[in-house]
């Protein structure tokens, strides 16, 4: 769908510009109007400009964090169940917003409320901010009348993903911090101690054992070509990055993070929580089959999973069942097909999709303390095993030539 960017002028006189996506200038202006605002320029952006529009805004505009936009979801759910009007509501959580980007998103959105617009298209203005299954769970709930109840379980749900996230990122914080540590004593030995005792081998005269010319040869390298090898790091990780920027180069990381050892179970267990979570949430608020699916495949995290529910939305829609799919895809595990597939069968689907997601919920955290209790010990005897060969290089010579002179 095109993107066009627009200008338009609002019952105070205010200018106001964004961006939108529309099938047609017409049909936009429609929408503009609806609003409250009368359109002054509209222009579609080329693909190009979208693309640095794109790359433009995070560097120009503070990020917002989750935790921010949950915390505007719980105050905002407060209200509405608390039979506060929609306008009234988003004024009152104007007052307690700290992150001034975040305010400003609020009032641009309290303003299309207040001027006609539904929630969910206020909301779709700002993409940045707002994820497609928060706009998709908000329709769902205004077309329902539950907005509050669907705003409250919006929240629950985000302030999970941020636990989750959490969790895994501390669960590998110690690995790291151990491999970080140890690297750095490594290059003290390599750039300071070893050449100390090079120079003494030499000025002993005595022939050098293997290991010790290995370590030599390896540290001269290192001292000679440093910023070779600095350059090409450099090199080499930004044409990754841009090459992981494309849908193939994505898809061939995501394939390989699914068969890394130890910790590839996390990465496919984190996508099938994401997966039934938010299938569990949407179809628990109103939303029906298809578009939940349209909304998860793009909430995975991984592109292997999200190719599989892309494949089953399309086999959905001529007929087939998810179970049946899912099951054929040949990612998903049968625990979680069979389930979905009694779901089915029960009417419940969403019933069967929640008890799964506790599951993987628990079963991740599993395998963050077995990744935790496996990888620091590794990390330590991997970097015990190569200061080890480096103090057995340094010492063999020593050994020798004391030898050498009892004799």
């Amino acid at each position: 769908m095109p993107r066009f960017r627009y200008e338009a002028l609002t019952n105070t006189g205010t200018i106001v510009s964004n961006t939108q996506e529309a099938n047609s200038k017409a049909e936009l202006v429609s929408k503009l109007k609806v609003m409250g605002y009368w359109p002054t320029t509209v222009v579609e952006e080329s693909a190009e400009a979208q693309a640095q529009r794109q790359f433009q805004i995070p560097l120009l505009r503070p990020r917002i964090k989750s935790a921010d936009v949950e915390f505007f979801t719980y105050q905002i759910a407060t209200l509405i169940n608390a039979h506060v009007p929609l306008p009234r509501a988003l004024g009152v959580t104007l007052e307690q917003i700290t992150s001034i980007e975040l305010k400003r998103v609020v009032e641009q959105v309290k303003y299309d409320v207040e001027h006609g617009a539904t929630f969910n298209d206020a909301l779709a203005q700002h993409p940045r901010v707002f994820s497609d299954l928060y706009i998709n769970m908000v329709k769902a709930g205004e077309a329902a009348g539950v907005l509050g109840v669907v705003l409250a379980r919006l929240a629950e749900f985000s302030e999970r993903q941020r636990f989750l996230r959490s969790e895994v990122t501390s669960a590998l914080f110690y690995p790291a911090i151990l491999l970080v540590l140890s690297g750095g004593a490594v290059a003290v030995l390599i750039t300071f101690v070893i050449p100390k005792f090079t120079s003494m081998f030499a000025e002993l005269g005595v022939e050098l054992p293997g290991p010790t010319r290995l370590l030599i040869s390896v540290t001269d390298f290192l001292s000679a070509y440093w910023w070779v090898i600095l350059i090409g790091g450099i090199g080499a990780v930004l044409a990754l990055r841009q090459y992981m920027k494309t849908e193939s180069g994505r898809l061939v990381l995501d394939r390989l993070k699914l068969k890394l050892p130890i910790i590839g179970g996390v990465f496919s267990t984190f996508a099938l929580v994401r997966f039934t979570q938010t299938m569990a949430t949407l179809l628990e608020n109103g939303v029906v089959l298809l578009p939940a699916l349209r909304v998860v495949k793009d909430t995975m995290g991984n592109l292997v999973y999200s190719h599989a529910v892309a494949e089953a939305e399309r086999e959905v829609e001529r007929g087939s069942t998810l179970s049946r799919e899912l099951e054929s895809s040949g990612v998903f595990p049968p625990l979680l097909t069979h389930m979905i597939a009694i779901g089915e069968e029960s009417g419940n689907p969403e019933q069967m999709l929640a008890k799964l997601a506790e599951y993987y919920d628990m079963e991740i955290k599993k395998n963050l303390v077995r990744i935790t209790n496996s990888i620091g010990p590794l990390v330590i005897l991997f970097m015990g095993l190569l200061i080890g060969f480096i103090a057995v290089a340094m010492i063999l010579p020593i050994f020798e030539a004391s030898t050498a002179m009892e004799l």
